[in-house]
This record gives C-alpha cells, sequence and structure tokens, in this order.
C-alpha cells in the first residue's frame, strides 16, 4: 500500500508509525511521504502532516534535502498543519547555514503574530533560538520581543518564552567569551 493510499484509508497513530517505520528502513521513501505533504489535496497534505512532524523528531537530517521545499510550502500552506508541522520538524534538527536566515525571518514572523496557533508560535520560538545559538547576534531581537509575547501569551506560550529567555542570554554571553 503507497503513503498515500494509506493516509488516505486514515489518520492514526498506527499508520503514522507505519509509514515512519518504512522510512527508517528504507530512507528514499521519504520522497513518496513530501509528496503528499506538498501536495495540493487539503487532506493528504494534512494527514502527511503529522508523520512529517514526528520524521523531524526521530530522523531530522532526513529532511535536510527538503529544506527549500518546505520553505517554498510556506508561502501558501493548504492547512495550519503544514506551518505547524514544517516548524515542529525544525526545532529539532541543525538549520543548514544558507537556509537560517529565511528560516528565522518565517519563525520570528510566525512567532510575533498574535493570530497564529499557539504551537506554530511556541515552535517558532524555539527555531529561532536554536538559530542564534549559531548567530548569537540574533539574541537581543529575540531578548526584545519575548516578554511582549509573554504578557498576554497562553501558559504554553509563556512556559516556552521564560525557557527561551534564559538561553538566549546564555547564547549572548558566549559573545563576549
Amino acid at each position: 500500500m503507497t503513503f498515500r493510499e494509506m493516509l488516505m484509508a486514515e489518520h492514526s497513530r498506527e499508520v503514522t508509525n507505519k509509514i515512519l517505520e518504512e522510512i527508517r528502513h528504507n530512507p528514499s521513501k521519504i520522497d513518496e511521504l513530501m509528496d503528499c505533504f506538498l501536495d495540493s489535496n487539503n487532506r493528504i497534505c494534512q494527514r502527511a502532516a503529522w508523520p512529517i512532524g514526528d520524521l523531524g523528531e526521530k530522523f531530522p537530517q532526513l529532511v535536510i534535502p527538503y529544506m527549500q521545499k518546505l520553505i517554498d510550502n510556506l508561502a501558501h500552506p493548504h492547512h495550519e498543519a503544514i506551518k505547524r508541522n514544517t516548524v515542529r520538524t525544525w526545532q529539532n534538527m541543525n538549520i543548514p547555514e544558507e537556509f537560517q536566515g529565511v528560516v528565522y525571518d518565517i519563525c520570528f514572523n510566525y512567532m510575533i503574530d498574535p493570530k497564529e496557533a499557539v504551537a506554530i508560535r511556541a515552535f517558532s520560538m524555539t527555531v529561532c533560538a536554536n538559530i542564534c545559538k549559531e548567530v548569537p547576534e540574533l539574541c537581543e531581537e529575540m531578548l526584545t520581543v519575548i516578554p511582549d509575547l509573554l504578557e498576554n501569551g497562553s501558559s504554553g506560550l509563556c512556559n516556552r518564552g521564560y525557557k527561551v529567555m534564559d538561553l538566549l542570554k546564555k547564547y549572548q554571553s558566549n559573545i563576549y567569551l
């Protein structure tokens, strides 16, 4: 059964795990999953988003060749799950240097947008912080913005924000060492 057939038949943890297991044994099958995730069919891309998010947690190195496609896909996402799981994937990987600027900009804009879902904003905050580790000059911008986000933020966003601010202060102090 193809990934498309599996995703059309059912949206479940079981299907997600089967897809990840197949990719673990045959990494080239990620092409098939990415085709589903980047599909124009709303249902297919939404259902493929869950395995993509988990793929980023378990096998982030497999996502790197698809960075430009993921970035391009965010220009017109077919579903909230696309944004959420793309950014969720990025928070678990080292963003290649050539993509750090554009990924930082995307995630920074998601993070400061009060209309975005809390999960997207929280994941974006982590992605930005991870890039700040590599580019500590960005820490000041983040440390300036995050307190404003915490004023009216959910408990989850506030929790993430306080942890990220602590990390950013450490990264920032490394500039001067």
